[in-house]
């Protein structure tokens, strides 16, 4: 009897331990206050032309940019792509190395793995023209020299969609001009 109270004592001071690290789900499906413009710099919205032609267009220049696809689900308008990258910073191998001099040791990021996920969706619309939303996003996963993954975090580099954004238009242009 007394070791079935210790078991229960146990048991609820580890489920309340449990509950007191659990995040706050308040605010969990909060938005932050930048994503509205993050979601304006990963989207653009075409129209007069098919879905079947935007993501091939979408596809020729993901791999133009050196991404490989490794998934294309027409029907659901999705296109998912990954580009290995180098990772390694001249800052982060300055301070390691510095820190071999006097005896430590610091990890190092050494390589990446860019992710691409690009969306199509209709736009409704009062005309008879077919709209389409085209929304990319960039996440990147970094490992270190230990082969532990140190990062992972979206890319919201203005550059990066303003590329893809500017080749896509281009490519949609002639597409509609032939």
């Amino acid at each position: 009897m007394c070791h079935l109270r210790l078991w229960i004592a146990a048991a609820l001071a580890v489920g309340l331990l449990l509950a007191g690290c659990a995040p706050s789900q308040k605010d969990a499906l909060k938005l932050s206050p930048t994503s509205l413009a993050e979601r304006q710099l990963q989207t653009r919205v075409y129209e007069d032309i098919g879905e079947a032609e935007i993501l091939s267009a979408c596809v020729a220049i993901l791999q133009d940019l050196g991404v490989t696809i490794t998934e294309v689900e027409t029907e659901l308008g999705l296109i998912v792509g990954e580009k290995m990258r180098d990772a390694r910073e001249a800052d982060q191998i300055a301070g390691a190395f510095f820190l071999a001099m006097i005896g430590a040791s610091k990890s190092i990021d050494t390589r990446q793995k860019i992710k691409f996920s690009l969306v199509t969706t209709p736009v409704s619309s009062t005309t008879t023209v077919p709209r389409w939303q085209v929304r990319l996003t960039v996440q990147r996963i970094v490992w270190n020299n230990q082969n532990q993954v140190s990062r992972v975090e979206p890319l919201n580099d203005v550059d990066i969609f303003m590329g893809f954004f500017d080749r896509l238009n281009k490519s949609l242009f002639l597409e509609q001009q032939s």
